[in-house]
C-alpha cells in the first residue's frame, strides 16, 4: 500500500490507556499518524481498508486540498470496517 506505512510504538512512546492498548500505528509516508490498532495485523488490515481511497504517495498537503479524497468515506471505513481508534489531530497540521 504505497504512500502508508504500518509501525509499532516504541513503549518508551506509549501513553497510557489506548497508547497502551492499541499500539500499532497506521500512518501517512510523512510520518502523520492516522490511526491506532491492537496489533500489527489489524493496522494492516485497516491501512488495505483504506488503500483504495486516494493516492497516499501525494504529500499531506495535497491530500488535504483534494476535493476527490472523500474524508467521511476514509472516516466510515476506519469506524466501521476495522477496530482502529482514529488519531485526533490538533495545532496547524490538522487532520486530512
Amino acid at each position: 500500500m504505497p504512500g502508508l506505512h504500518v509501525f509499532k510504538l516504541p513503549e518508551d512512546l506509549r501513553e497510557e490507556g489506548d497508547g497502551v492498548a492499541n499500539p500499532w500505528r497506521l500512518s501517512h509516508h510523512s510520518g502523520l499518524r492516522l490511526v491506532a490498532f491492537p496489533s500489527q495485523e489489524d493496522a494492516l488490515r485497516g491501512a488495505r481498508e483504506v488503500a483504495d481511497l486516494t493516492d497516499w504517495t501525494r504529500t499531506h498537503e495535497e491530500l488535504r486540498g483534494n476535493a476527490d479524497f472523500d474524508r467521511d468515506e476514509y472516516v466510515d471505513r476506519v469506524l466501521h470496517r476495522t477496530n482502529g481508534l482514529l488519531i485526533p489531530r490538533t495545532g496547524k497540521g490538522a487532520a486530512l
